[in-house]
């Protein structure tokens, strides 16, 4: 038997049982990295109602310092209400308190007190998302929520995109009046989002397509593929617990987002535990994924929506 006949031993080797190793052992590693993680991850938050809240606001405006946020608004900032309900904000991937400052101080103005919880790794180098995980940034909210909960008889938890899923771990694990999620990131709509569990292992940052230079200063210009893959497993683990969710809910999404799949959020919508939800689709073209700053021409009726929403909890 020649070396080169197809039916040679070496022949075989080359063309049909390394090809199929390679495939095999590419198959096993996706598996691994897309898997649900493990429900345990994540626990209910220390508890921290013995410390004084403006201690827990200290202690968070000195992690961010120590990150390296300088600009005011990237900062964690509480406002004080007067009416006995707490809400925590909490902005999406890649953003900072920024985002969600106009809608707190709609809130606060109403009577509310308000928390604009930042992630960590953000508002300073994209670079530090790249050594976090999603377990972290579901730790950083326990600042946030103690500081509401030891001021406050009620707890809503509000986020938008990743905070949107951040929101739904904290009411699984913790005890919460209400959930607001706004466009929340169950199913990045890029086809591209498939090759990220390899492709994090040779790139550390994706550029963002038309990004608004204006925004430079609250926002990432790229998006760490880390951070991507990590919003994932976030995504998948709040997935595997959605039954679990007994606090009223209230979805908001845009049929026209750009970054967000609007069907997989209808559909994860209905795998919900509680009775108590309500989600509303938004029509409108000019709605694409943020719906709390000046580039969503709604940003004011989404903020009365959410606003009537908690009266309604409460």
């Amino acid at each position: 038997m020649k070396v080169g006949d197809k039916n040679s031993l070496p022949y075989l080797i080359k063309w049909f049982f390394i090809p199929w190793l390679i495939f095999i052992i590419i198959g096993v590693y996706l598996y691994n990295t897309m898997k649900t993680p493990e429900k345990n991850l994540i626990k209910p938050f220390v508890n921290l109602t013995d410390v004084n809240p403006d201690e827990l606001l200290i202690l968070d405006q000195k992690r961010a310092i120590s990150e390296g946020v300088e600009r005011k608004e990237n900062m964690p900032f509480y406002l004080e209400g007067t009416n006995g309900v707490g809400v925590l904000l909490i902005h999406g991937f890649t953003a900072t308190p920024y985002e969600m400052r106009q809608l707190g101080e709609f809130l606060n103005e109403k009577g509310f007190s308000v928390y604009g919880a930042r992630l960590p790794g953000h508002g300073s180098d994209p670079s530090y998302i790249n050594k976090l995980t999603f377990v972290d940034m579901y730790e950083s909210l326990k600042y946030g929520y103690f500081v509401l909960r030891n001021k406050n008889s009620k707890i809503i938890v509000l986020g938008q995109s990743m905070g949107g899923l951040l929101a739904g771990e904290v009411a699984v694990f913790n005890r919460v009046d209400g959930v607001i999620m706004l466009s929340p990131a169950f199913k990045i709509k890029s086809k591209k989002a498939v090759f990220v569990p390899v492709m994090r292992k040779f790139i550390d940052f994706s550029k963002k397509e038309d990004f608004n230079e204006k925004l430079e200063g609250y926002y990432y210009k790229v998006r760490p593929v880390e951070g991507i893959y990590q919003l994932m497993r976030l995504s998948n683990h709040l997935i595997s617990l959605l039954s679990e969710i007994k606090s009223d809910v209230f979805v908001i999404q845009s049929n026209f987002d750009d970054i967000i799949d609007p069907k997989a959020t209808e559909y994860f919508f209905r795998k919900i535990g509680t009775d108590r939800k309500t989600i509303e689709i938004l029509n409108d073209n000019r709605v694409k994924h943020i719906l709390t700053t000046d580039e969503n021409p709604l940003k004011d009726e989404i903020f009365l929506k959410v606003y009537n929403w908690i009266l309604g909890v409460i």
